[in-house]
């Protein structure tokens, strides 16, 4: 996971809101511009003011009018987004679903996250020294033939668990990177109690398919518990980047005019000169 897979994935969830807003009602949408628009002009003015607050002889040039109008279009589009946000529920759930589908048909991540978990359980030991499970009748998954991987001890459960837990986060932060930073809080370990809940009610091996059955089931689940989570996030980070671009802009549009008011007074000290 790259930053540039964070940030791809950041605006993807801000356009998807927008469309979720679009979609929710066309009426809510129009209040939201509307609002926006509003706003920005509010944006606009605040920018001006702060340019001509301190140079009060300070003339607008085209450069200066660009940074008003980069405060306007920002102010509108955290706006929009600010609307949109009640619908951040639906979108982390909508790529949950979309995940749990797509990792459901990905043979090569069932086939290699079995495998591991085989291998994990077949390297356990009893306290005497022997090998904790009994894999009679059950070959290694590279056999391509029917297998499962007992899990008749505790040990076993565990160990299960964390691989397929471990492989799940992994293969979901790699597909949502942005929305993992969010999400991913205590998943693995509620994903892991989870399974090991499962466990407890009397299985005694671990097939394929009913591993990627039940961890994306259970992967779900525990996402979907902290979806609240995304709206506060997400809108503390929206907030953020709101504030320092807005700030930047209004420092950039301050320098100019205190720029303005230095070279005016080397003006004046030529002409007085």
């Amino acid at each position: 996971m790259t930053l540039t897979d964070t940030i791809q994935g950041f605006f993807g969830l801000l356009f998807n809101l927008v469309g979720e807003l679009w979609k929710g009602g066309a009426i809510e949408f129009w209040v939201a511009l509307a609002v926006g628009i509003l706003l920005a002009g509010c944006a606009w003015w605040l920018a001006s003011y702060v340019a001509f607050n301190f140079n009060r002889q300070f003339s607008m040039h085209p450069k200066h009018h660009v940074y008003c109008s980069i405060a306007a279009v920002l102010t509108l589009i955290f706006t929009l987004l600010f609307f949109a946000f009640k619908f951040t529920g639906a979108v982390a759930e909508q790529a949950i679903s979309e995940w749990q589908a797509a990792i459901r048909v990905n043979i090569d991540w069932k086939d290699e996250t079995f495998s591991k978990a085989y291998d994990a359980v077949y390297k356990l030991k009893n306290p005497q020294g022997g090998q904790l499970e009994d894999f009679t009748g059950r070959p290694h998954p590279s056999t391509d033939l029917d297998t499962s991987i007992p899990v008749s001890y505790p040990p076993s459960k565990q160990t299960v668990a964390e691989v397929y837990g471990a492989s799940m986060v992994k293969h979901f932060k790699k597909t949502y990177p942005f929305l993992s930073l969010i999400l991913w809080a205590r998943s693995e370990q509620a994903l892991i109690t989870d399974i090991e809940r499962l466990f407890a009610t009397g299985v005694a091996s671990y097939a394929t398919v009913q591993g990627v059955e039940l961890t994306s089931t259970t992967i779900r689940n525990a996402l979907r518990a902290q979806v609240p989570r995304v709206i506060i996030i997400s809108r503390i980070v929206l907030l953020i980047a709101f504030l320092l671009i807005q700030a930047l802009v209004l420092g950039l549009l301050a320098l100019t005019a205190l720029a303005d008011i230095k070279e005016k007074r080397q003006q004046h000290r030529l002409e007085d000169v």
